[in-house]
């Protein structure tokens, strides 16, 4: 479906006008004593500001909300942000964000996210660093949209920024314990409280113990089963009333069995009868989530970073200093065939590992509200340096070979970015408001790769090495993306906006073999957008909505070129696919109807559409049906991929007061609906998830004085099956036949926790 700007407009106009408070809901009709919403305060313009006076598309999740629906990992923030998507992967180290359809298409180490992901205010390199346990958050802002002006050159789809809570003045703390069906246990508790007068601290720790979901037969190994833990820590120094420092310590590691790909479905072929039997006694299904593979598959994480925040206010103005530093390790392995034996001959001596580290500086200054208005400028640096080995060995050069084929490589990306950025509010007058702001952004990036073949290569198994010479290239870019927004305070409870933001993903290498350090120009967009923020019924009720255009030129895209010595075989590349849009509808509301009754909810209609790519990408299927004869194909007018057109979340939670017992009862229930989603860019119907509906209900008793939570819950109370990946497998090793992610949560999941609170 297309909407053009007049009907955008139109929608728009729709919204202004329904959305806008009418004078008896202003009135005041509470008793004195009901409950109304908590303010919403949120920094996505680098300050702190109630979320209703934001002129931007930002989505909040606090802290709070997600203990109630007990979302316990990043990846599950989706289910309850309607315009976020989380896109999956073969590991979590590869996973990455959607916002508005816009996600990373480009699996490469030399290539940035397309969605900035943030940790206390510090960008994180790689977008898998972002995928850990979400333990003792104050809240999460998910900015909608290219936000290139404040945020830098990876927030081209926008910024997911996870915030954890800070020391507190006085002693609190909280533990937990959660039990979930399939032998899933969790331990998390966090301390806070005074060192001395000007001294604070912070202690969090997390570990999960999964015993996993999916059964390899080959083994009897239980797979998607993962071990980890997460240690936190803060100090919070107020060296005096104007002067505060904030140092930041974190730890996380994980070892998981994962991620078990399964087979969906094999599609006609000669030796059809054979395959399924060779599988067997794994049957594939769309409810398929086993597998029969004689590879081992793993994933080993680790992460870490500290960094010292410094706020200084002098004359009411803040000079806020953030320096970090982090590194991140990911080794993983996967059964390339999915097939008990092993027709490719490939194993892993020294699977793919992937080092990172990076060290960023921010410095702004932002200028107390005036007469004339404000402003926020500053400086970022940023320098990031990968590296990524493996080495892999085959026995199918040819029959009864001496020696095995046997390919080492390695890959280092360094880059630097540096920035200056600025945005200035001008009060035009008592309610209008003219923003205008840009960042001028500068990029180095150094590529180096090495690879060496030893043994026969007789079917060009691997592609061609550059016999241990090192191959590098060098370049640099630089950017200005500018901002212009209107503000308008239409009454005292409902606030409009228009904007335009250029926004801007930075140059990368292509460090595939086969097209070792080709330059992929960066990818740019252009973005409009149109919003209302409202207040309703003495603030019971804020309602949100906003409606968005935006096109990305040169955008950065993953395609396959075959191997002209062995059909079926090949390797990914990356390119720029040509341009991409995207336009929608957003509505979120949050309500407090009556006393002990909250709800918040959203819908969003999302239309993602790939405007120009004449040669792209074909995957084995297709190939095997004869619809790319030419190897690529024209997926221009096609849609982007793990963009649901429509999607929608309903959570309500309901106190139950109950006389002379010293606890009261809390029901909750939390309902999230999506469209029929696409996950491959090939456009392979086959690869598409029909529509589904989850529903999780929980209960919890809640002590009046004491602290205590005990809640059980029920996840996918229906049992609603879903995959989150889909795609065609290679045609040389499962004939038309297609792979699949089916999570644990597809299937009806029941658990309890205990929490205490002090």
């Amino acid at each position: 479906m297309t909407i053009n700007t007049r009907t955008l407009a139109l929608i728009q106009s729709a919204l202004f006008v329904s959305l806008l408070p009418a004078p008896g809901f202003a009135e005041d009709n509470s008793t004195g004593d009901r409950p109304i919403l908590e303010e919403l305060i949120v920094t996505a313009q680098k300050r702190e500001q109630n979320l209703q006076d934001v002129p931007v598309g930002v989505s909040l999740l606090s802290g709070r909300a997600m203990m109630e629906a007990q979302l316990k990992n990043a990846a599950e923030l989706a289910t309850l942000i309607p315009t976020l998507n989380v896109q999956a992967s073969s590991g979590p180290s590869t996973a990455s964000f959607n916002i508005r359809g816009i996600g990373t298409q480009a699996f490469s180490v030399g290539v940035d996210p397309s969605v900035s992901t943030m940790l206390d205010g510090v960008v994180m390199g790689r977008s898998g660093m972002a995928f850990l346990d979400l333990v003792d958050v104050q809240r999460v802002e998910v900015l909608r949209g290219p936000q290139g002006t404040l945020y830098g050159k990876n927030a081209s789809g926008g910024v997911v920024h996870i915030i954890t809570k800070d020391p507190t003045p006085e002693l609190s703390g909280t533990a937990a314990a959660t039990a979930i069906q399939d032998d899933e246990y969790r331990l998390d508790g966090s301390i806070s409280g005074p060192i001395t007068d000007t001294l604070g601290y912070r202690f969090t720790a997390s570990g999960v113990d999964d015993d996993g979901y999916a059964e390899n037969y080959y083994n009897g190994d239980n797979l998607n089963s993962s071990q980890s833990y997460n240690l936190r820590g803060k100090l919070l120094w107020q060296a005096d009333e104007n002067l505060e420092f904030l140092l930041a310590s974190d730890y996380s590691w994980s070892d998981c069995k994962c991620t078990a790909l399964s087979v969906r479905s094999v599609g006609d072929s000669p030796g059809q009868e054979a395959l399924l039997e060779e599988l067997l006694p794994v049957v594939p299904s769309d409810h398929n989530q086993d597998v029969n593979n004689d590879e081992r598959t793993f994933t080993h994480l680790r992460s870490s970073g500290v960094s010292l925040t410094t706020n200084w206010e002098v004359n009411d103005f803040t000079l806020t200093s953030i320096t970090a530093y982090r590194d991140w390790k990911s080794e993983s392995w996967v059964d390339l065939d999915n097939l008990p034996g092993n027709p490719i001959q490939l194993t892993a001596p020294k699977p793919p590992l992937t080092k990172q580290d990076q060290f960023s500086q921010e410095i702004r200054l932002a200028s107390p509200p005036t007469d004339w208005g404000s402003y926020v400028v500053g400086a970022y640096y940023f320098e990031q340096h990968i590296d990524s080995s493996s080495t892999l060995q085959t026995d199918l050069a040819f029959p009864n070979a001496p020696e095995p084929t046997v390919r080492a490589a390695s890959t280092k990306v360094s880059g630097e970015n540096s920035a200056l950025f600025g945005e200035v509010n001008f009060n035009l007058k008592s309610d209008w408001v003219l923003i205008l702001g840009g960042r001028l952004t500068y990029d180095d990036l150094n590529y180096r790769t090495t690879a060496y073949l030893s043994g026969a290569n007789a079917f060009g198994v691997f592609a061609d090495d550059n016999g241990g010479v090192p191959v590098s290239e060098t370049l640099n870019k630089t950017n200005f993306s500018p901002k212009v927004a209107l503000q308008w305070d239409v009454t005292d409870s409902a606030m409009a906006y228009v904007s335009y933001v250029s926004g801007y993903k930075g140059p990368a290498f292509d460090t595939t073999l086969v097209a070792a350090g080709t330059e992929i120009d960066p990818e740019t967009s252009d973005a409009w957008e149109t919003g209302l923020k409202s207040r309703w019924l003495d603030d019971r009720l804020f309602i949100n909505a906003s409606v968005y255009y935006a096109e990305y030129k040169d955008f950065q895209a993953q395609s396959f070129v075959e191997d002209p010595n062995v059909v079926g075989l090949g390797n990914f590349i990356v390119v720029n696919a040509g341009e991409v849009s995207t336009q929608g509808v957003e509505i979120e509301f949050m309500a407090a109807p009556m006393d002990d009754w909250t709800m918040t909810g959203g819908i969003t209609y999302t239309d993602a559409t790939i405007e120009d790519y004449p040669k792209g990408n074909c995957n084995g299927p297709q190939k095997q049906r004869g619809e790319c004869p030419d190897g690529f194909q024209d997926l221009s007018g096609g849609t982007l991929p793990y963009t649901p057109e429509w999607k929608a979340n309903l959570s309500t939670d309901y106190t139950v007061r109950l006389q002379d017992i010293p606890f009261d009862v809390v029901l909750g229930m939390n309902v999230r609906w999506q469209d029929q989603v696409l996950y491959e860019m090939s456009q392979d119907k086959n690869s598409e998830q029909d529509a589904y509906g989850i529903v999780d209900l929980r209960a919890t008793l809640l002590g009046k004085s004491e602290g205590y939570r005990i809640t059980a819950f029920v996840k996918n109370v229906f049992d609603e099956n879903y995959a989150t990946l889909i795609f065609g497998h290679s045609e040389v090793l499962i004939p038309n036949g297609y792979l699949q992610l089916v999570p644990k949560y597809a299937n009806r999941m029941a658990g309890v926790e205990f929490r205490y609170d002090f």
